[in-house]
């Protein structure tokens, strides 16, 4: 059976390997071992080491299910949205979000720290990188590219507003977490047009984006990113009720 490999250079594989596999995870489990050091430093390390723990094991069966081709087909909706994106989303919202432990970091977490996890939508370069080998169609590749880079970019000087409290910097939180909403809602959407407009014209579509590695970003990014800025949403209305009170 031929391996459903991505047929960008091996290069170019290996380095987003190396960066996704390792740098969206050591910011989420990083930014929760800190907001738990405070109160229970053991539960903090232990928890950390289970989500490792989960998205190795999510990761492995993403890659082992790519390479048999299972993704890589333009088909409406496409296959790695309904069984990875939807699952893992549904995952965060009717799980994780009921645990005891993410009750308390919810109420422990600060804004910044949330925001500062978006730092991994740098990894939107690697749509511009794939699309420079012909691999996925241009408007695509920018609308991924250049809109996840840009919500990556902005990360530092909201932090920034925040920490200097200054007076619009919840207001620059506001703006912000929808334009990264309104970023990877414009992805999807894009994801599904292409797709469409592929399986009628035999075209190049986001097939690439269903193989082994790439895969992991439709099955990871969109719901880990949706369900982080509703998790910035929630901070930002509570912060609005305890300022009435």
């Amino acid at each position: 059976m031929d391996l459903s490999i991505t047929e960008v250079p091996t290069w170019l594989s290996i380095l987003f390997i190396l960066c996704f596999a390792t740098i969206p995870v050591w910011l989420i489990t990083n930014t929760v071992q800190i907001v738990f050091k405070t109160s229970d430093s053991k539960k903090g390390e232990l928890l950390r080491k289970k989500i490792i723990l989960f998205y190795a094991l999510y990761f492995t069966i993403i890659a082992l299910i790519s390479l048999t081709g299972f993704f890589k087909v333009n088909i409406i909706p496409p296959r790695i949205i309904v069984f990875t994106t939807i699952p893992l989303l549904l995952f965060y919202l009717f799980y994780v979000q009921k645990t005891n432990w993410f009750k308390f970091l919810f109420s422990h977490i600060k804004l910044e720290q949330l925001i500062f996890i978006h730092l991994f939508r740098f990894v939107g370069v690697f749509f511009l990188l794939v699309y420079m080998y012909d691999a996925i169609p241009k408007q695509f590749a920018f609308i991924g590219g250049i809109g996840d880079i840009i919500t990556a970019i902005l990360v530092l000087p909201v932090i920034w507003s925040i920490k200097m409290k200054l007076s619009f910097s919840k207001m620059l939180v506001w703006v912000w977490n929808i334009i990264g909403v309104i970023d990877i809602i414009s992805v999807l959407a894009a994801a599904f047009m292409v797709t469409k407009m592929a399986a009628k014209t035999n075209e190049v579509g986001v097939q690439q984006f269903g193989t082994f590695p790439f895969s992991w970003i439709p099955a990871f990014a969109p719901a880990t990113i949706i369900f982080l800025h509703l998790f910035i949403f929630k901070k930002l209305l509570e912060k609005t009720k305890t300022e009435i009170k």
